[in-house]
């Protein structure tokens, strides 16, 4: 691991479009599931 960090770093873009698709994705993913599966929807319906 030592060898990658010696490396050239990671751009600033290429930083924000991991910390997008690891951040928000698994969030977006877990809301459409819920919504796919009726849990926001009321119990009386």
């Amino acid at each position: 691991m030592p060898k990658l960090i010696k490396e050239k770093e990671a751009s600033p873009r290429l930083q924000k479009i991991v910390l997008v698709v690891f951040g928000l994705g698994p969030i977006f993913i877990m809301f459409w599931f819920l919504t796919s599966q009726g849990f926001f929807n009321s119990p009386g319906t």
